[in-house]
Formats: C-alpha cells, sequence, structure tokens
C-alpha cells in the first residue's frame, strides 16, 4: 500500500502513470479523436482516426511527463468531456459496457491529477510540494449526496418534456400496436410517465434510468468543483452544521414524494388529455418528509448523546469516589 502512496504522490514516477493514462486510451479509445474522411467524402474511415487520434494522445502524454502544463490541462479537458458525453448515454445503453468505459475514463482523470503529474508540471518548490502532500481524494458524503439528490431533481423536472405520441418503431409503417402509438410520453431522455386512453403508468426501470444517468453526471460534476478548489485545503475542524443529514433528508424526502405519487397531497394525476403534475403539492410533500426525516435523525443523536451521558455516568461517580 505505502509503495502505490509512493508511486501516486512521486513526481519522479510520473512517466509510469501516463503509461497507464495510455494505454488505458488504447483499451477504450483514446479522448481526442479525430474523423478522417476517405477521399470520396462518403464518412469516417474509422481505423485512421482511432490511429491519429491515439497518436496525439501518445505525444500530448509524453508532454505531461515532460513538464508540459498546458498539454496536462488539455488531457483534463478532452478526457473529462469524452467522461461527460459518455454519462450522457446512461439510460438509453444501460450496460456493463457503458460504466466500464466510465470507470477507464474516470481513471484516466485520476492519473492526470494525481499529486505526482501535478508536481511534475509546476516548478520545483515547497510551496507546490505541501500542496500536493495534503491533496484529499475521498469527497465530503454530503457532496455525493447533492449530486444524486441533484439527478432526481433533473429526472422529475424531465416531466415537463412530452413526447406524443412515443417514437415506437414501426408507428409510421402500421406495424406497431396502436397501444404504443398513440401513447402519450412525459420524461426525458427516457419518458417513464405515460398515459392512454385515462390510464396512467409509471415506468420505473426507466425512471431509475433516467435518476441514474443524471446522479452520475451531478455527482461528477460537484466531485471535479471539489477537487479543483477544496481537495487541497486543510481538512476543515469538525462543524455543528450536519450537512450530511440535512441533504440526506432531503433526498429521501423527495425519493418518497416521488415513489408515493404524493402523499399527503398528490401531485401526479391524471387529466383527459395526458398526466397532470403541480409543482406546489410536490415541493410541500418534499418539504414535509425532508422535515420528518431530519426530526428523525434529530431524534437518534439526542437518544445517542442520552446513553452516552448514562454510561458516562456510573464511572465518573467511581473515579470521584476513589
Amino acid at each position: 500500500m505505502r509503495g502505490w502512496a509512493a508511486l501516486w504522490r512521486d513526481p519522479r514516477r510520473a512517466g509510469l502513470l501516463m503509461w497507464a493514462f495510455f494505454l488505458i486510451a488504447l483499451a477504450v479509445g483514446p479522448a481526442i479523436y479525430f474523423n478522417v474522411t476517405v477521399s470520396s467524402g462518403n464518412g469516417p474511415a474509422g481505423p485512421p482516426g482511432w490511429l491519429y487520434g491515439a497518436a496525439f494522445s501518445a505525444f500530448f502524454a509524453w508532454r505531461v511527463t515532460s513538464g508540459g502544463r498546458v498539454s496536462r490541462m488539455l488531457l483534463i479537458i478532452a478526457t473529462g468531456g469524452t467522461y461527460l458525453g459518455t454519462a450522457s448515454m446512461i439510460a438509453h445503453h444501460f450496460t456493463p459496457v457503458t460504466f466500464g468505459r466510465l470507470l477507464a475514463l474516470a481513471a484516466q482523470i485520476a492519473l492526470l491529477v494525481s499529486p505526482a503529474v501535478y508536481l511534475r508540471t509546476r516548478p520545483a518548490g515547497q510551496d507546490a510540494a505541501v500542496q500536493a502532500a495534503r491533496t484529499r481524494v475521498l469527497p465530503p458524503f454530503a457532496l455525493l449526496l447533492l449530486g444524486v439528490l441533484a439527478g432526481l431533481c433533473v429526472t422529475v423536472f424531465g416531466l415537463t418534456s412530452i413526447s406524443n405520441p412515443l417514437a415506437v418503431p414501426g408507428c409510421d409503417r402500421g406495424a406497431a400496436p396502436p397501444v404504443l402509438c398513440g401513447t402519450v410520453g412525459e420524461g426525458t431522455p427516457l419518458p417513464w410517465v405515460t398515459f392512454y386512453h385515462g390510464t396512467q403508468v409509471v415506468h420505473w426501470a426507466a425512471m431509475a434510468r433516467d435518476w441514474t444517468q443524471f446522479a452520475v453526471i451531478g455527482a461528477s460534476v460537484l466531485y471535479a468543483g471539489w477537487l479543483a478548489t477544496g481537495a487541497r485545503r486543510e481538512r476543515p475542524a469538525a462543524r455543528w452544521f450536519p450537512a450530511d443529514a440535512v441533504v440526506g433528508s432531503a433526498l429521501a424526502g423527495l425519493t418518497l414524494t416521488v415513489l408515493t405519487g404524493g402523499i399527503p397531497l398528490r401531485w401526479l394525476s391524471v387529466r383527459q388529455y395526458g398526466p397532470l403534475h403541480n409543482a406546489t403539492p410536490l415541493l410541500i410533500d418534499a418539504v414535509l418528509w425532508t422535515l420528518v426525516g431530519l426530526c428523525g435523525h434529530l431524534a437518534v443523536h439526542l437518544r445517542s448523546r442520552w446513553r452516552g451521558r448514562l454510561q458516562a455516568g456510573p464511572s465518573t461517580r467511581a473515579e470521584a469516589q476513589r
């Protein structure tokens, strides 16, 4: 474990990390990709574009190893853009291949922002060494919860996107069932609330895919911002504000509101021509469930403190008698 930590932080080993970056690029495809068209102009040739992209990735990786600060930033931007582009396809391509590519791209970004590569592209100095040495990798738990909560908010807001009728293959030729072709769908990128002749159906699998896509994007963007701004700061002291409890309660409250369809107030109902959703009852239900979660957290916290005082009481009296 110490050897991996030394490799992660030693700028003299940055070349090995950039070799790992290049090998991952060869496995999943380079982030810098060029569409090389054939002479007839009929479209991309494929392998030549991949080879050009691999050559440019190798060049920029070599420049980073040689101390190229601009090359490192270009690779971070290109790899981050490829990561977000892949994450935006999660709902439509919910497969292990998609998540595997995301993990590979995340590993490439981690190599580029590692203290070893960071110090390799900076002038030798004590301030930079100290700043990189205290770089933290694990973000606050509230940050990840906030990303998941943001993903759920975008998923619910996606109900304002209406597809009428649904894009079902065969509807234009009359080959698909009329029930599917006349269905109104709400949600993006996958419609997860459908309506047909007064019947409303919620497709939880499609909703989970949409939520996963937006949660991955939201958590990744927040983590990248934290990594660029707060990861190299000194670890803050314990705060009285329970950020984890507040964000977790808000996430649980909005999740229960969506799953129940509205308790105590109903925010999702059926009208004559399609589903009807009201933002005001949705917010009221989410706030009420959030307050319930915060009250539960406060009760558990007070109970644990009370039990701790009861357990500390006999030992304190015994020490006083001695």
